[in-house]
């Protein structure tokens, strides 16, 4: 799996732009944990964060609009956890555990 990654990393490395911001969110499944991975680790693990906050550290790490796509993503994928309402984001404590094979 390790060399798999490895390859799915090399591929990813040409989703970003100069800026290091991810320009097309990729449809293969480990490319997106890929990726998602990196935003999670823009995340302050003892913090909470409101959805607006939680939306511009998103938009710090894409080129494209979809906001919406990302958050949702990284809920569905556990890299994130929130209240039912939305007013409270967080990063999820074992996402590091979870996909550690992805993360090395």
């Amino acid at each position: 799996m390790e060399k798999q990654i490895q390859m799915y990393q090399k591929k990813l490395d040409h989703y970003y732009d100069v800026n290091r911001r991810l320009v097309q969110y990729p449809s293969k499944r480990p490319m997106r944990i890929l990726a998602l991975t990196k935003i999670a680790e823009q995340i302050d693990a003892n913090r909470k964060y409101t959805e607006k906050e939680i939306n511009e550290m998103i938009r710090s790490c894409i080129a494209f609009e979809d906001i919406e796509l990302i958050r949702r993503e990284m809920y569905q994928y556990k890299f994130l956890g929130r209240l039912k309402d939305g007013s409270e984001y967080w990063a999820e404590k074992d996402w590091r555990v979870l996909y550690s094979e992805y993360i090395g």
